[in-house]
């Protein structure tokens, strides 16, 4: 019983994952067609009971992400404390589709859990704003040197752990490539949205790198701008109208423009900032 109830938590997780994929390529490019998406979504839920693909539903209609996984003792999608018999039997696999008493959704035990230290802002610091409320110079790469989608992925990742973001920049690197394997991230413009859900422990980070060159990242053209994040599961729903509000600001080449042109680490960041200071508040 127990490896049955994991069977189904993974196809859960791998149909959430379809569906956020499917939110994602919409918040980018509204007018774009996702019958591949859809087809894959539809197969998947026709594959579950029909009392759990009702339940499903009416999860992913209230929330982004109907399934969350346990941080501790908590719901990471709601920071609702459990019970202790309810987190060993979540552990232990129990069979019941154990649901977060708070926000509802079905709570699960991750087989590698993505965490990181909660970043604490230093006192006396000045309230960020916009993007800075997401992002940092440090997290500025206006040079990227790889020359494949796992190059340029690695690379943003290993920069994230060095400054201190991220701890398990592997976990991370690979959760990230299987994210592409869905579907790609690129959404045309030169520009793709990288990321890995459910990263436990802080709040959403962005990290910006600039390939000169162009790199084959699976969209129609050579992808330049690559908007790396890390999305805690609370985050879901807001980082969908974050990515809307960075397609926006750069739809245009001229838009684009001082983000390509950036000399060094300050050039990139101060473009993002000004970029971004319409659409982001």
């Amino acid at each position: 019983m127990v490896r049955k109830e994991r069977h189904i938590v993974k196809h859960l997780i791998q149909l959430q994952d379809l569906i956020a994929a499917r939110a994602q390529q919409q918040a980018a490019q509204p007018k774009q067609k996702l019958d591949q998406l859809d087809k894959n979504i539809q197969i998947l839920s026709d594959e579950l009971p029909p009392e759990l693909r009702n339940n499903f539903n009416r999860l992913v209609q209230k929330n982004v992400e109907a399934l969350a996984p346990i941080t501790g003792e908590n719901c990471s999608g709601c920071g609702f404390s459990l019970t202790k018999t309810m987190v060993n039997n979540i552990n232990g696999g129990a069979t019941d589709m154990s649901r977060c008493p708070n926000c509802t959704r079905i709570l699960y035990a991750p087989d590698v859990p993505l965490t990181r230290n909660t970043p604490r802002r230093r006192w006396g610091a000045p309230i960020k704003r916009g993007i800075e409320r997401f992002s940092s110079p440090e997290l500025m790469l206006h040079k990227l040197k790889g020359s494949t989608q796992e190059d340029i992925l690695q690379e943003l990742c290993q920069n994230m752990h060095a400054e201190g973001y991220i701890d398990d920049h592997e976990n991370l690197h690979k959760a990230a490539m299987r994210r592409e394997a869905i579907v790609s991230t690129a959404v045309g413009q030169m520009m793709a949205f990288p990321h890995i859900r459910g990263v436990e422990g802080g709040g959403l980070t962005l990290s910006l790198g600039v390939s000169k060159k162009g790199v084959d990242f699976g969209g129609a053209t050579k992808t330049k701008l690559f908007f790396y994040m890390v999305i805690p599961t609370a985050a879901s729903a807001f980082y969908l109208k974050l990515l809307s509000g960075i397609t926006q600001s750069f739809s245009t080449a001229a838009k684009r423009e001082p983000l390509l042109k950036a000399k060094n680490q300050e050039d990139l960041w101060t473009a993002l900032v000004k970029g971004t200071k319409v659409l982001i508040r």
